[in-house]
């Protein structure tokens, strides 16, 4: 697959005369051959890593499709929506994804004893770690550290933060997802906290992921096309043929 230039979406395929599905090969549980929509690993490779499950992650997909989870070649899946949590969800993307799994517990209407139970519950179906959105209460933190041997990650979307206390109460990794800010809180957290791990959005272009995985930051969160999007792009190139 051609390499696609800076200002193109990191998931663009450039169209062939060939067909659609004799570009994008699946890469089978072999890993010989070619996912759909991979991750591109020629900038990812940068990233420095964390590690989940005694695996090294560097790219994480952000998805609860299963159709893209099994079509993408990302070291581990973000699983996080805009409902209440779901054992149901959490579960079958456990068993469905084959790679680890970091669940979304709540922060923001999801608080308290429900989002623990929630947690206890993650970690008993096979979850990686669990991660809280920013309103996310500091006490319950230290209580899910109490009862939890997966880590716990935050995310963190503005400066308008107290980061050391959220440290201090028990978290082992920052999400970072501020948006047009992302860098600038990547960049005020590398300065003030060197050594803690950080993982953040990629951005929808070559050029964005770039600027952010020079930064050594741990993974990159990577947000895929949607359904609609990759039919369209089926469909451009039947039509070239």
């Amino acid at each position: 697959m051609s390499i696609p230039t800076n200002n193109t979406s990191i998931w663009t395929v450039i169209p062939r005369k060939r067909r659609f599905w004799d570009i994008l090969i699946f890469w089978k549980s072999t890993g010989t051959e070619k996912a759909k929509i991979p991750t591109p690993a020629h900038i990812t490779k940068a990233c420095k890593g964390i590690e989940l499950q005694g695996k090294k992650i560097k790219t994480i997909l952000y998805s609860t499709d299963l159709a893209l989870i099994e079509n993408n070649d990302a070291d581990a899946l973000l699983a996080v929506y805009p409902f209440t949590p779901s054992l149901r969800i959490i579960r079958t993307l456990i068993a469905f994804s084959n790679k680890p799994v970091i669940c979304g517990i709540g922060g923001g209407m999801t608080q308290g004893d429900f989002a623990i139970s929630i947690a206890l519950e993650a970690q008993n179906a096979g979850a990686a770690a669990v991660i809280v959105n920013q309103p996310f209460k500091n006490e319950d933190i230290v209580k899910l550290k109490e009862h939890l041997t997966i880590p716990i990650i935050s995310s963190i979307s503005t400066l308008n933060f107290d980061f050391e206390e959220r440290i201090r109460a028990g978290v082992s990794c920052f999400n970072i997802t501020g948006g047009t800010n992302t860098q600038e809180i990547v960049d005020y957290l590398q300065k003030k906290h060197p050594n803690f791990p950080l993982i953040s959005t990629g951005g929808k272009t070559f050029a964005s992921l770039q600027n952010m995985v020079n930064k050594k930051i741990n993974a990159v969160v990577l947000t895929p096309p949607t359904n609609a999007e990759l039919f369209r792009s089926i469909m451009d190139t039947y039509r070239l043929e």
